[in-house]
């Protein structure tokens, strides 16, 4: 028996530092896939949590 791609989860949320920042952590089986898609639209991989920040202002301190 085959698994769905629809069981593969990613959960977005900010960062929680830097307001700017968005994280995606990826769940379920097909994760290889979602990695690429989310890659290819800009995030970058870190251990298990891939993050995508948008660096265009300097964030309040």
């Amino acid at each position: 028996m085959t698994t769905s791609s629809a069981d593969t989860r990613v959960r977005l949320d900010t960062h929680p530092t830097h307001t700017s920042a968005v994280t995606a952590t990826i769940t379920g089986p097909g994760q290889e896939r979602a990695r690429a898609v989310l890659t290819a639209h800009g995030f970058e991989a870190l251990d298990n949590t891939l993050v995508m920040a948008r660096i265009d202002h300097e964030e309040s301190q």
